[in-house]
């Protein structure tokens, strides 16, 4: 009986003193937040080098990543993908692709056999860390399955004219990339959409009603396979809730500029919450599938395109732009979905894009 004392004796003193700190602390040591990361891109500047931006605190503070990367020299950087905290893909020009598995510490060339160093990366999409979209010019749409070691190019006849400069794949079968068309018959650019839904196998060319395709196409986002918006030249967008069967087109009155503003980029954060980045500094947002848009002002300073927008989730977002001659670029952040938006950064060079983890 004695020893048995003793043993519950040792046991309630053991367990008090791993108990203390946390059941009796009136003051626990707290958990740090979990950091959400988010890069930006853009041209190279008298470093000579592309540019990119780490952010590890949902954009609050950015530090330059990549100066004497000697993959970066002279390159102007055009998309970006952030997949996790951790990793990172980046594209641009002279057939210019990267990625990072440490944070950005070193950025690493993605070859790609068979791709022109003429060709110019625009836009990057991933489904996973395996399943890999990118898209470009001329006609260029690649997808690499396993990571970035092998690529598929896809039939550059059947893109041929074309220019795109956005991508979405929606899931690992459908995939939109859109942008522009060169078109001799009728001595211009008109936009255009291209799309598969097996993958790759075969792709076809979209065209919305009333040749809504005499608009040039910038960006598309889905929210699935169902919901999809395509946007781009003078306010000018299309979408479908029905998995592409019918196609509905709109504009957005009162933008700026003549035929108003370009959309630039537009996410979706539902099938009805899309939030766009415009020229002369639009911020526009809907909550409604695009029946009604609210505008939320921008900060100094002024006189931008805004080239990129992307969420951390409803209240936390980052939107980059560039002075309209490319002088500098800035990068805004919101903590409260909108209402006010706060200036992040400022940069010698012109900013194009940005990514955020979501």
């Amino acid at each position: 009986m004695k020893n048995s004392n003793l043993l519950y004796l040792l046991v309630f003193i053991i367990l008090f003193s791993q108990c203390k700190k946390d059941c009796s602390d009136p003051n626990p040591t707290p958990v740090p937040a979990q950091k959400q990361a988010a890069w930006v891109v853009g041209n190279f500047d008298k470093t000579e080098y592309g540019t990119i931006l780490y952010s590890p605190d949902k954009g609050e503070y950015w530090t330059r990543q990549g100066v004497n990367n000697p993959e970066l020299k002279n390159i102007n950087l055009q998309g970006v993908f952030a997949v996790d905290n951790q990793n990172a893909w980046v594209a641009g020009d002279s057939a210019s692709i990267l990625k990072t598995s440490d944070t950005g510490n070193t950025w690493v060339k993605v070859s790609i056999p068979g791709i022109s160093k003429m060709t110019s990366f625009s836009s990057i999409s991933i489904i996973s860390s395996d399943n890999i979209w990118i898209s470009g010019s001329p006609g260029i749409i690649i997808n690499s399955t396993d990571g970035g070691n092998n690529w598929t190019i896809f039939d550059t006849a059947f893109f041929s004219g074309d220019m795109f400069q956005g991508i979405h794949a929606v899931n690992g079968d459908i995939i939109y990339a859109v942008g522009s068309r060169i078109s001799k018959s009728k001595g211009g650019e008109q936009g255009t959409i291209v799309r598969t839904i097996n993958a790759g196998q075969s792709w076809e060319h979209i065209t919305p009603p009333d040749n809504y395709n005499r608009n040039e196409w910038i960006g598309v986002c889905a929210s699935d396979p169902d919901n999809v918006v395509v946007h781009g030249g003078h306010s000018h967008y299309t979408h479908t809730t029905d998995g592409g069967l019918s196609w509905h087109n709109d504009s957005i009155i009162g933008t700026g500029g003549t035929g108003g503003a370009d959309i630039n980029d537009l996410k979706m954060l539902d099938k009805n919450t899309w939030w766009g980045a415009f020229d002369y500094d639009g911020i526009y947002i809907t909550n409604d599938g695009g029946a009604n848009w609210t505008n939320q002002a921008s900060v100094p300073p002024f006189g931008m395109w805004l080239l990129g927008i992307d969420y951390f989730d409803r209240d936390n977002a980052l939107i980059v732009g560039s002075e309209t001659t490319g002088a500098f670029g800035k990068i805004i952040r919101t903590s409260n979905g909108g209402s006010t938006w706060k200036l992040a950064d400022v940069r010698d060079p012109y900013i194009t894009a940005v990514s955020a983890v979501k």
